[in-house]
């Protein structure tokens, strides 16, 4: 090899680390950006204290008791409750709700947009971020009263946004951690977690036309037969189901999931 041939090949070889180098500064950058952004909305929603029974005067609140007279308080129910969601849709009226999967490090603002691809790509400030948003389907119902809500996130590679989600591939993850919260501002709706598996992006999982009994039946049992772990919760055609969605790392023919069944919904305290 001559000296000319290889000057040329050192300096193929130093751009090539400093594009990589470059992309992977590019990456942590958003990462950090990415995180910032959440970090500032836990800071804004958490702004109104949270009303305390020891106060003894008449603005505190009492506990919080379920909508379906189960009479057992939750003390994540008591949190969220309080959360100030007014404040975050004063700089981004998108803002849908708060999500929350205690002890899987997911707390996010809940984003929806006129499509599934803008929050892709933006935080929940719209500024233009490759870590994106937590965000809700499009075609959701936005008080999350149809049958299935759908929840989308990317799974990062640090961990973050709905990268704790592959946790649930695991039955103990599941025995311990077994709730999903969402907070909306008028109430918080408990979830059951019910199924975790891997369905390819053209099932049933992301149809939105289940109108009838039949198919919403057909929805439940392919998820159930398809879960990698056993709750023993059995949802119904009558129920209203959750799903929270992200890659798998693996290609873009199927997506990790996480499902639930709403359990209960409290009252948000005033």
């Amino acid at each position: 090899m001559n000296r000319r041939l290889r000057m040329i090949l050192n300096i193929v070889l130093l751009l090539a680390v400093l594009v990589c180098a470059g992309v992977l500064l590019r990456q942590q950058l958003q990462w950090r950006d990415s995180a910032e952004a959440t970090k500032k909305a836990a800071e804004i929603v958490h702004a109104r204290p949270a009303p305390s029974a020891e106060q003894g005067d008449a603005s505190a609140a009492p506990a919080l008791e379920p909508a379906t007279g189960s009479g057992d308080t939750d003390p994540v129910v008591n949190e969220l409750s309080c959360l100030d969601l007014a404040a975050l849709r004063a700089v981004n009226p998108d803002v849908a709700a708060w999500l929350t999967v205690p002890g899987a490090d997911i707390s996010h603002p809940i984003l929806q947009g006129p499509d599934n691809d803008y929050y892709l790509h933006h935080t929940w400030e719209k500024k233009w971020n490759g870590g994106g948003s937590i965000f809700l389907d499009w075609r959701s119902s936005p008080d999350f009263e149809g049958f299935h809500t759908i929840i989308y996130g990317h799974r990062m590679q640090n961990g973050t946004m709905f990268g704790p989600l592959h946790r649930y591939a695991e039955q103990d993850f599941w025995t311990e951690h077994p709730y999903v919260y969402i907070a909306d501002g008028k109430c918080v709706r408990r979830y059951q977690i019910f199924a975790a598996w891997e369905p390819s992006v053209t099932s049933a999982v992301y149809a939105q036309d289940l109108d009838s009994e039949e198919a919403r039946q057909e929805l439940i049992d392919q998820c159930l037969r398809g879960s990698v772990i056993d709750t023993g919760v059995v949802p119904g055609p009558e129920d209203k189901l959750l799903t929270l969605s992200t890659c798998t790392g693996s290609g873009h023919e199927t997506r990790w999931v996480v499902q639930a069944r709403l359990e209960e919904i409290y009252p948000a305290q005033e």
